[in-house]
């Protein structure tokens, strides 16, 4: 699959009346949207999406289980699936009028590229440069950097996953850095000996990151990683994964999270 910026941003343009009804198949995009000042033209998304309370979109998006009669009732001018969306759906979508936009093949620097995609679509271009610019890829690579392991439901987040530009913009390395999302392997991590572990829990709530008595505990007895630097010195650390841990704007908060982590 191509990358959205080249299938379909020269297609997209606001509708005739001056607003853009958008369908979010992605919890990220609906933060970004969001992020943009697009709140309003969000009529339909998934029931993970984060939008205020009392919002009247429908809660009807779902990628692993579409219904076209749904979105049809939903009217959308555009419809935003995942990059793993099923291929044939955003086919379909296509054909039914709609004019679709897949997000990006996951890269280091896809959520930026995502940013910029969705804000052409929904014609915020220039908010969407100055919220894909928080996230890179402008890092310099020779500036010294913490090396941190980002676990998520049993994989490792790599050198080719979204969080990678990100991290490395706000002063991070991922280790192990093999790939995009890796099975979790006590030996492998081990080996990259991270100065930072942060376990991502799943919440559809955002909040802090804080210190984790129970993750460490949990490494601590773990033979393979209980010499590992973060584990000996204590920088175990979880968080809700929310939206500011997805691929979107909302990975622009996380700036501010990781700046007070001990160096």
């Amino acid at each position: 699959m191509r990358p959205a910026a080249l299938i379909l941003v020269a297609a997209l343009s606001a509708a005739a009346d001056g607003a853009t009804r958008v369908a979010s198949f992605s919890p990220g995009a609906t933060r970004t949207l969001t992020d943009l000042g697009a709140t309003d033209e969000v009529v339909a998304v998934t029931r993970w999406c984060p939008l205020p309370e009392g919002h009247p979109a429908a809660r009807t998006c779902d990628a692993f289980a579409p219904d076209m009669e749904r979105l049809r009732a939903a009217r959308p001018d555009v419809v935003i699936l995942p990059r793993l969306a099923n291929p044939l759906w955003a086919e379909r979508c296509r054909k039914e009028g709609f004019r679709t936009l897949v997000l990006s093949p996951e890269s280091a620097d896809s959520a930026a590229a995502d940013i910029l995609a969705i804000g052409e679509a929904v014609g915020r271009k220039p908010a969407a440069k100055g919220l894909a610019a928080q996230l890179g890829p402008a890092y310099d690579d020779a500036s010294p950097r913490r090396t941190v392991a980002v676990i998520w439901s049993g994989v490792t987040a790599g050198e080719d996953s979204y969080l990678a530009g990100p991290l490395r913009t706000f002063g991070f390395t991922l280790v192990p850095a093999k790939g995009s999302w890796n099975r979790l392997d006590w030996e492998t991590l081990a080996d990259a000996n991270p100065q930072l572990i942060i376990w991502v829990e799943e919440s559809p709530k955002d909040g802090p990151v804080v210190k984790s008595a129970a993750r460490l505990s949990q490494l601590s007895q773990v033979p393979a990683v209980k010499d590992v630097r973060a584990v000996r010195e204590g920088s175990v650390y979880a968080v809700p994964s929310g939206s500011d841990w997805l691929p979107g704007s909302g990975l622009a908060g996380l700036r501010l999270r990781l700046g007070d982590l001990p160096r």
